[in-house]
């Protein structure tokens, strides 16, 4: 990597392990602004962590880096705050990198694209934010822009691989690499230091690609295949009926039906809860949901109050209320082959946040509900 650092003295600096642990995951193709003050005309400054430029795939990338008090429980799309494990909202880390993706789009457009790329005339930038809080705990919305990350190696291996559809590649045989260079650093108020410099004067080294790194992306996207197998498995499962299990009895065993005993557990859509009634997680669910849903109207009122009616069912259900607690995702899943046809999603049918809806639902029936702790997708009784 070829680190340019601020030249405000004022500024805030990355902290030597980060740009240490940057170095040695991405290689002299890519170049690293750090802490850039942008101005555009017409827009606010923009004060911007980090700006990557890979120079072997042309790719602009823009990354708000963010720390927060506590671990990121839902990390939402524009539109909604973000919201910690401790139950409190937070700004939208995805609309402080768009907003910046603006004015350094502007600025780029203006001050780099004439002279040292006359044949682009937009430039494509793409976004993120990095938060070491972020983890595999973190509810991530489906985002419509950028990625979020809660590692470095994440974060890197985009820089590092991500292509761009429309590449700024340059011409290395007229040394337009250290004028580049040096415009950007002009723009972002950024400083070159003599060994990067020395880099760039340098005729560039041609792009190799190890063994090691192949077999590691390999690896790499054989984990992403997988992890999209289970969630399609989820999805195909959610919009099927559950499957009648055959029951063998043979007529010299039939006995009078016994009376259900006083005491036993009795879930609100009338099922006997606990491990006897045989059904999973998703299908205990989804009765509570056929029993809410049953003589519904289309109209998004009633499809609410059922939905409330059934999560209502589900929280006080012993059965599904264990130490882990409620999962969410579960439940969304569950609940989307109600709603999709007319209401299109969950989400646009409760207008919020799941988990936020989840717990005021409870706390209007009088249910003290709380994010499992450990495990701030899940919602559980106090």
């Amino acid at each position: 990597m070829l680190y340019f650092p601020s030249t405000n003295s004022a500024a805030h600096r990355p902290a030597d392990r980060d740009v240490t642990r940057l170095h040695s995951l991405l290689d002299d193709d890519v170049w690293a602004f750090a802490n850039c003050r942008v101005e555009a005309p017409g827009l606010p400054v923009a004060e911007i962590d980090w700006f990557f430029y890979n120079t072997r795939t042309g790719c602009l990338m823009v990354s708000e880096w963010k720390k927060f008090p506590k671990s990121v429980a839902v990390a939402a799309d524009v539109g909604e705050p973000w919201v910690l494990a401790d139950g409190s909202a937070v700004p939208n880390a995805i609309e402080q990198v768009t907003k910046q993706q603006r004015a350094l789009r502007r600025a780029i457009e203006r001050s780099i694209l004439p002279q040292h790329f006359p044949a682009h005339n937009h430039a494509k930038i793409a976004q993120c934010v990095y938060s070491p809080q972020i983890s595999e705990a973190t509810d991530i919305e489906r985002l419509q822009f950028g990625r979020v990350h809660g590692a470095l190696s994440a974060l890197a291996s985009v820089v590092q691989t991500l292509p761009s559809p429309s590449p700024l590649l340059l011409n290395d045989d007229d040394g337009a690499r250290l004028s580049l260079a040096r415009a950007l650093c002009a723009l972002f108020r950024c400083s070159m230091s003599p060994g990067v410099e020395a880099k760039l004067r340098a005729a560039p080294a041609k792009a190799t690609t190890s063994r090691a790194a192949v077999v590691k992306r390999i690896s790499e996207i054989h984990r992403e295949m997988a992890k999209l197998h289970r969630e399609l498995a989820e999805l195909a499962m959610a919009g099927q009926p559950a499957e009648p299990r055959p029951i063998m009895v043979k007529p010299a065993l039939i006995k009078p039906a016994a009376t259900k005993p006083a005491g036993t557990p009795v879930s609100a859509g009338g099922m006997i809860a606990g491990p006897a009634a045989g059904l999973s997680d998703q299908e205990r669910m989804r009765k509570h949901l056929s029993h809410a849903f049953h003589n519904v109207n289309g109209s998004a009122d009633a499809a609410r109050a059922a939905l409330g009616k059934a999560w209502v069912a589900v929280l006080r259900d012993p059965a599904l209320n264990g130490k882990q607690g409620i999962s969410l995702a579960v439940f969304g899943s569950a609940a989307a082959p109600m709603v999709k046809a007319k209401h299109e999603s969950v989400r646009k049918l409760v207008g919020m946040q799941l988990i936020k809806w989840c717990l005021i639902q409870a706390e209007q029936t009088g249910l003290k509900a709380i994010a499992a702790p450990g495990n701030p997708s899940n919602v559980q009784l106090r």
